[in-house]
């Protein structure tokens, strides 16, 4: 008896000389064995079968076929590792640890047989060579990939249900919490935080203000402590704060891949037209945040110069020149960069200052604004609806083909035209929440001239909001001068855009 237990010790070494066992450990979410538990059951097999551990690898992500393998170091450079000889046995918790994906997997096994290499999970041994081995393990990998084909399917169904009646989906917003069933615990809607949406809404009334700086950082410092003091999650800053003004949910909308499907059911922080307005002023591409001297000039690298050079328009945006010290009698001018022109800059701010006033106090140009925000709100309406009865069809389809068996191709045939029809309703949206500037909401007042100058004490517009209003409603250009010309020519042309066009 004792010799047979010596033979079987020095046999057990024998093969430990020889069995190198790479471990390749992998975690997709919560809850899954942690790749520190995954290595301790690991170490302790590869012991009792007196293997050695020569290697680990490990990755924290999905394996599913959305995954590129590319994706996953770990995995890659496990099989570097078997790929140049370093092991014998590659060990994996499970089969589904290794792979999800069919593509992932022949790879995988198309190796180890070259390779010799065995391949070890769930308590079994597996030679890929051998065709009741590979057959166990394709049958494996074939349940894998179906196990992972179900969950999303499931997951995507949910999701649709969800957006049909409009309830929330995904990662909870700040300044919400959710509502659970008093019975089952379950979430069944969510609702804002009152101390914590008070909080919200003075970071959109202060990005809509008039006088607003256009610093989102200054903002973002303004309600920090609020926001603290409310129990508020983490703080903001310039990036986190635009973000949170310009998400839908925060007006009560349901959205789908970025998109705005129908209305939520859960109370809105903000009103829609807050929303539209936001979007409008932190999306605009002209808007960008100071980090030099503030501008002083109405019109600098906004007018452009006009002057022909070699049949082309030369186009450069004109800057403001200071006179010399010697030349006292010399007043500032708009001037291009080339020198083919240049203007007063007393002369061009007033002209350009009196065209625009006056067009915005014309009751005509009022009208043409005013009506179209009306039209844009009802509008939205009609294409929300749209949208939410189109969906509600396909969901309706959808369902009978399941109960009648109807082949893929017939619903196919019948749901992608209608997602067709979704995608350019979704489009018409989209244009349609880009309401006017806020800086031309701002003037549609009864006195335009007192609210751009100021009056009774109350300051005007600053000249960052005239800027605004001028970049978005005007384009101008500065003329050559061939000689003096009349004394009412300032060589200036002036063509409106947009709304007031």
């Amino acid at each position: 008896m004792t010799e047979r237990v010596s033979a079987a010790k020095r046999a057990r070494l024998r093969v430990a000389e020889q069995l190198r066992v790479v471990l390749y450990l992998r975690v997709s979410k919560p809850g899954e064995k942690s790749i520190g538990d995954q290595e301790k059951v690991a170490r302790r097999d590869v012991a009792a079968l007196g293997g050695v551990v020569v290697a680990v690898f490990s990755d924290k992500m999905s394996a599913s076929r959305y995954r590129r393998v590319q994706d996953r170091p770990g995995f890659i450079n496990t099989q570097d590792f078997i790929s140049s000889g370093g092991a014998d046995m590659l060990w994996t918790f499970a089969s589904n640890r290794a792979a999800r994906d069919l593509d992932d997997y022949v790879p995988l096994r198309r190796l180890c047989i070259q390779t010799g290499t065995l391949w070890r999970y769930g308590g079994k041994t597996l030679d890929l060579a051998k065709s009741a081995d590979r057959r166990a393990a394709n049958a494996d990998a074939l349940r894998a990939e179906e196990f992972s084909d179900d969950q999303s399917d499931a997951i995507n169904r949910g999701i649709q249900e969800a957006l049909q009646d409009g309830l929330p989906h995904g990662r909870l917003a700040r300044g919400f919490r959710i509502i659970r069933d008093p019975d089952t615990g379950e979430p069944i809607n969510r609702e804002p935080i009152p101390e914590q949406a008070t909080v919200i809404r003075r970071a959109a009334e202060l990005v809509l203000d008039p006088a607003w700086s256009g610093s989102l950082s200054l903002v973002a410092r303004q309600i920090n402590p609020a926001w603290k003091a409310a129990g508020g999650r983490g703080v903001f800053d310039l990036r986190t704060l635009r973000k949170l003004l310009i998400n839908p949910t925060y007006a009560g909308k349901r959205t789908y891949k970025g998109e705005i499907e129908r209305d939520g059911t859960w109370e809105a922080i903000l009103t829609f037209e807050q929303h539209q307005r936001l979007c409008a002023v932190l999306r605009d591409p002209s808007r960008r945040t100071h980090r030099g001297t503030a501008p002083t000039h109405l019109l600098s690298y906004i007018a452009t110069c006009g002057a022909t050079v070699d049949g082309r328009v030369c186009g450069r945006p004109v800057s403001v020149k200071n006179p010399q010290k010697a030349r006292p009698n010399a007043v500032p001018s708009y001037r291009c960069g080339k020198g083919h022109v240049s203007r007063p800059v007393e002369l061009v701010e007033r002209h350009v200052e009196e065209l625009l006033l006056s067009l915005l106090e014309d009751p005509e140009t009022q009208r043409k604004l005013i009506a179209k925000d009306e039209a844009s709100r009802s509008a939205i309406d009609a294409e929300l609806a749209t949208i939410a009865e189109l969906r509600a069809n396909i969901a309706a389809y959808v369902k009978d083909a399941a109960k009648t068996r109807m082949s893929a191709q017939v619903v196919a045939a019948y749901v992608e035209p209608l997602e067709d029809d979704i995608a350019k309703a979704q489009a018409r949206l989209k244009t349609l929440t880009s309401p006017i500037d806020p800086a031309l909401e701002d003037l549609l007042r009864a006195d335009v001239r007192a609210t751009w100058f100021g009056s009774g004490g109350r300051e005007g517009l600053s000249i960052e909001r005239r800027r605004a209003a001028v970049r978005a409603t005007m384009s101008v250009v500065i003329l050559p001068m061939r000689s003096r010309g009349y004394p009412d020519d300032i060589g200036v042309e002036v063509e409106p855009l947009g709304a007031l066009a």
